[in-house]
């Protein structure tokens, strides 16, 4: 899984949406207001990701009106077509797509264009071979695939400038370009050459200032490592034993994610200086961009809902696009999964929306005939027959126009906040724990809790504002630092209600473990000491509270001691049996938890509603397996979505009258929502 770049700072005025991965980010949000939909001529901006160079021009005509006819109103363009815009160095052919924006333009469908510097030329690598990235053990990637380059090389910095400004310069003023996407999936690969290692060890230098300070902030004396010159600083490449220094290799995850940060930062200035007034934004893969096939269980929704709000999370919580919104099954070499039913790119296209998307392109218009994306399918085939898929972006398209101006000025309102920690993440990468520990799950469990009691959940960073909220949710929060700490404690002292989990208040900022009784800077907050942990070791634990119930518990059991704190649960077997599990401590105005092991995806819903009820945060109906409830908020009011992921009829008791909002009908108290779709409702 690739890097968490950090992005937020240049994703600013204008920006349609951030699909970078936040979780990285060392600097806040600059993002102003900006109201997608009332940008786009009051259109909720539809969109696909379309290629005409990978066909005959004779077929841009009949694409066109095909999209038109969809409710298809932008395009995205040309992230891949360096070598199609500047066949040579220095030379520039925008004829064939000025043609291109000709045919969509005259169809009422505007172009946002990708800078395509993802795929850089041949002729570049045949002419500067050591602009592609090096891997670990030194050797010099090759051309043939994407996103292959360093970004500390001069060359490939002088040519993304060239092609960003020619691109610029050349559609700055056509009326038919309304933004631009920079590069595409940011992140990878991280490059281990020359280059590199001299634009760390900078990087270094401007960190902590002097090498002895460095030496202290690592614990260099370990194993001897101590350096007496700033060129002696190694990369984290393939050495002996494949281990380093863990706070070098959690500073070098930084020093990645800021220069990724850098290289769009150079790509966004330049926009922003040549075609003022154009929006700008980005995407990335994994948590986005939006594929829910790659898993299994297309009626387990919770995790792609958690990428949207992610997503959301990383613009300060203002709406936002999906740039790449699953189309068709995907697949490179082979197929993923399996086949959806068409009715669920529909579903998938309003969960967006109901997390806050103001925007949804798909990916893609058709299906390539080449290259490694052979078996991805787009909304259409090779044989560009108009088929169910195609008939159900058509629907969607056309219900979303409709709903255009009840979307208008709306946005998801949450009460819980769920804490995303990239440092520590990042430290688990490094340093795993057992086996079965996954960090993602963990913000998942917590995550899928209260959205299944019908609360919805922001994501929030070290760095954002948690004083809104009125439940603060933050797993395993492996690295903490001083400022963190501090506005933990204000939050809970002024009435907040804070959840940690097992391995928190572990490392400091610099991937070094306290020498305080854990949970380290945060046992007072949390009222406990831990002087014994277990790891999952293959062994059954359970865990119990005073209705002497018996809960599963796995994966890592912390044994506290309680100070302040009260117990909640406490194991049942095992030498530490009757010793505590879970505690709760009063804390100022508010309280804290801390959850010392990994409960059950059930126990953390019974948990969800019995915090939220306690605080007086309503919850929403019962719902049943495979169903999602969301809300936007607008004027007070909330626009309801019931999404069903399932292949059967369901039905969701709501226990007040609601208006579906497409069809202009009062929907019942129990409302029915057939297999594979959608419910928006309003109120009467």
């Amino acid at each position: 899984m690739k890097t968490w770049a950090t992005v937020l700072a240049v994703i600013a005025a204008g920006a349609l949406g951030c699909g970078l991965r936040p979780a990285a980010a060392q600097t806040k949000a600059s993002a102003k207001s900006f109201d997608i939909i009332d940008w786009n001529g009051g259109k909720f901006l539809y969109g696909v990701d379309y290629y005409p160079e990978h066909w005959p021009e004779s077929r841009w005509e009949q694409d066109a009106a095909m999209m038109q006819a969809a409710g298809i109103n932008f395009v995205r363009l040309a992230e891949f077509a360096w070598v199609k815009m500047e066949p040579a160095e220095g030379q520039f052919d925008f004829a064939w797509l000025d043609r291109a924006l000709k045919v969509l333009n005259a169809h009422g469908i505007k172009a946002v264009l990708g800078t395509p510097t993802a795929s850089p030329p041949a002729w570049l690598y045949a002419k500067y071979p050591d602009i592609a990235a090096m891997d670990e053990n030194g050797v010099r990637y090759r051309f043939g695939s994407r996103r292959n380059y360093c970004l500390h090389n001069p060359n490939f910095i002088a040519a993304t400038q060239r092609i960003v400004t020619a691109m610029a310069m050349h559609y700055r003023n056509h009326p038919g370009v309304i933004g631009w996407q920079i590069d595409n999936e940011l992140g990878d690969p991280i490059c281990y050459d020359p280059n590199c290692r001299a634009a760390f060890q900078r990087w270094c230098r401007s960190k902590f200032k002097t090498l002895d300070g460095l030496n202290k902030a690592w614990g260099t004396i370990f194993w001897g490592h101590t350096y007496t010159s700033w060129s002696e600083i190694p990369l984290p490449w393939n050495t002996l034993f494949h281990a380093h220094n863990p706070s070098l290799a959690l500073d070098h995850r930084r020093f990645h994610s800021e220069s990724t940060r850098d290289y769009l930062k150079l790509q966004a200035d330049l926009l922003r200086k040549l075609t003022p007034g154009k929006a700008i934004t980005h995407n990335d893969m994994g948590l986005y961009d939006n594929y829910p096939m790659f898993g299994e269980d297309y009626s387990n929704s919770l995790g792609v809902g958690l990428a949207h709000d992610l997503m959301r999370g990383s613009k300060g919580n203002q709406n936002f696009m999906v740039m790449e919104q699953e189309g068709g099954l995907p697949g490179w070499n082979t197929f993923w999964g399996r086949q959806a039913a068409p009715g669920l790119f529909r579903t998938w296209a309003y969960q967006g929306v109901a997390h806050g998307a103001d925007g949804i392109c798909y990916f893609r218009w058709r299906t390539s005939r080449y290259g490694m994306e052979q078996y991805w399918q787009g909304i259409l085939d090779q044989d560009s027959y108009p088929n169910a898929r195609y008939q159900v972006v058509s629907q969607t398209g056309k219900e979303l126009a409709q709903l255009a101006d009840l979307l208008k000025g709306s946005k998801v309102v949450s009460p819980v906040a769920l804490l995303v920690s990239p440092d520590s993440r990042w430290a688990f990468h490094i340093q795993p724990l057992v086996k079965d520990f996954d960090y993602n799950r963990q913000l998942g469990l917590y995550y899928a809790g209260f959205r299944r009691a019908g609360v919805s959940v922001d994501v929030v960073f070290p760095e954002s504002d948690f004083s809104s909220y009125k439940i603060l949710v933050a797993p395993s929060l492996f690295v903490t630092d001083q400022k963190l700490v501090g506005k933990l404690t204000d939050f809970v002292k002024n009435g907040g209600t804070l959840i940690l989990t097992y391995r928190s208040g572990v490392k400091d900022e610099h991937n070094v473990v306290t020498n305080q009784t854990l949970p380290g800077p945060l046992a007072e907050l949390a009222g406990i000491e831990i002087h014994d942990f277990d790891p999952h070791t293959n062994q059954q634990q359970e865990v119990a509270g005073p209705d002497g119930v018996g809960r599963p518990a796995r994966v890592w059991f912390d044994i506290l001691t309680p100070t302040t704190a009260m117990p909640v649960l406490s194991y049942s077997k095992g030498y530490y049996a009757g010793k505590a599990a879970m505690s709760a401590n009063r804390f100022g105005q508010g309280r804290v938890y801390y959850v010392g092991t990994e409960l059950t995806a059930e126990a953390c819903l019974e948990g969800a509603k019995r915090e939220a009820r306690g605080l007086g945060i309503p919850l929403g109906p019962e719902l049943p397996q495979g169903v999602e409830y969301a809300a936007r908020v607008k004027d007070g009011k909330r626009i309801l979505f019931l999404l069903n992921y399932t292949e059967k009829p369901q039905s969701v008791i709501l226990g007040e009258a609601w208006r579906n909002a497409l069809t202009g009908e009062p929907e019942p108290a129990e409302v029915n929502i057939p297999a594979f779709d959608v419910k928006v409702l309003v109120n009467p």
